[in-house]
């Protein structure tokens, strides 16, 4: 039988380097690429919001027949958008905020640091709940921006808590 110790083996006995588990890489790499999209999107939003308000205003005045449902859809996403621009420098706060919390976390749970899923946790709900404090329930305008406002960040909380056996410092 043969016995080979790689540097690998080595360094891992001795504490000083171990391996990223699979599923931590992939969480962490899918946390980095959504903290950059999230922040592109945040920087964009007053934009995306007078954009999205020009929009349904030319829609409005069209002359086009609307049906009911449509019309409430439209006031209702309408009603949303003005209370976010009403309250967009505490929003970009809260969305800033949480995107360095959320980058930090992940960046010390990548070195195996138990500290940075309590981190990475405060970063994802922050924005639940300074949102919820500042919109109320108006920004869940549909199924879909409560699946991406809650669900997801619920979601990857628990897959990163599923990850924390392998959080050793």
């Amino acid at each position: 039988m043969n016995e080979t110790n790689s540097t690998s083996d080595v360094l891992d006995f001795a504490g000083e380097k171990r391996e990223l588990p699979s599923g931590l890489k992939t969480l962490t790499i899918l946390t980095f690429i959504g903290c950059g999209l999230l922040l592109l999107y945040t920087l964009l939003a007053p934009m995306l919001n007078k954009f999205l308000l020009g929009i349904m205003d030319k829609a409005a005045s069209s002359g086009q027949e609307m049906t009911a449902k449509q019309l409430e859809d439209m006031q209702k996403g309408r009603a949303a958008i003005e209370l976010m621009q009403n309250n967009l420098v505490p929003i970009l706060v809260i969305s800033i905020v949480s995107l360095v919390l959320c980058f930090v976390g992940a960046l010390w749970m990548r070195k195996l640091k138990k500290d940075g899923f309590w981190i990475y946790s405060a970063g994802e709900i922050l924005p639940v709940i300074g949102n919820f404090i500042l919109l109320g329930t108006k920004q869940f305008t549909g199924v879909t921006s409560v699946i991406l406002g809650v669900g997801v960040p619920i979601l990857f909380i628990i897959l990163y808590a599923r990850q924390r056996k392998y959080l050793v410092v």
